[in-house]
């Protein structure tokens, strides 16, 4: 995978927190692929003594951006990492056959990873629950995130591209009336798990009532009026609604 520090996060991020998103996909694909690289006798294992060259390919991204330690870290001596590794094989061979099946792999990579999200990665401020984030924790982070120079914009960033990808349920890299409502559904999680944004039934008292007023919202969006919404006009929005109501904090 060859990816910027922040598409990595972001990545890791959507694959662990949702099994149908392609961000977890993708990393399936990844993590088959060093399997079968792995398997040299081509029978849909991996033995012991090909476990290390596993293990070092799925590693080797995470240690570029520093997520994950050096053999050197970790290990005083070649004897205490094939100890190591051969305590990890143990784990993979669920079923105690000797050799690891590929079932064994995902489930204790996915396993792995989940772990590392969880305690390595930089806070997920944006999907965050507010038992892992305050609310002045996200206020703070929404306010820094004005400056499109700090990590918490980028982060920002990612999370509003995410939220239109998943938006674009036919993959055409724009969004449609169809499309809409799910993406303002999505961004406007972040914020009303705070109490910093009213909820949908809050604000319309009637289906009709919320259809027109994001028929209207689409249309502010839709710069060239061709009936769609590109990334580029979904992102300006976004960034322009949020930076006004950081004003108003």
């Amino acid at each position: 995978m060859n990816k910027t520090k922040e598409e990595f996060i972001t990545l890791c991020r959507t694959a662990v927190n949702d099994q149908t998103s392609p961000s977890h996909g993708e990393l399936y694909d990844f993590l088959v692929n060093c399997f079968v690289r792995a398997d040299t006798h081509l029978d849909g294992k991996v033995h012991l003594e090909q476990l290390d060259s596993l293990i070092e390919e799925a590693a080797a991204l995470p240690r570029h951006y520093g997520y994950a330690p050096s053999n050197e870290q970790m290990f005083a001596n070649e004897a205490q990492r094939k100890h190591a590794r051969a305590e990890m094989f143990k784990q993979m061979d669920g079923y105690k056959d000797g050799y690891i099946t590929l079932d064994g792999w995902i489930k204790f990579s996915m396993s792995h990873i989940a772990g590392k999200v969880e305690t390595n990665l930089p806070k997920d401020y944006m999907l965050a629950t507010p038992d892992k984030v305050s609310k002045q924790e996200f206020i703070d982070f929404v306010k820094k995130a004005v400056d499109k120079s700090t990590p918490e914009y980028k982060q920002l960033y990612f999370f509003l591209m995410k939220v239109f990808m998943k938006g674009d349920i036919n993959q055409d890299g724009q969004i449609d009336f169809s499309e809409f409502d799910r993406v303002i559904e999505d961004a406007a999680a972040a914020p009303r798990r705070f109490g910093l944004a009213p909820k949908t039934e809050e604000m319309y008292s009637s289906y009709v009532e919320r259809t027109n007023s994001r028929k209207k919202e689409f249309a502010k969006m839709d710069l060239n009026s061709n009936g769609t919404i590109s990334f580029d006009e979904w992102l300006s929005y976004a960034l322009n609604h949020i930076y006004s109501k950081v004003a108003q904090i």
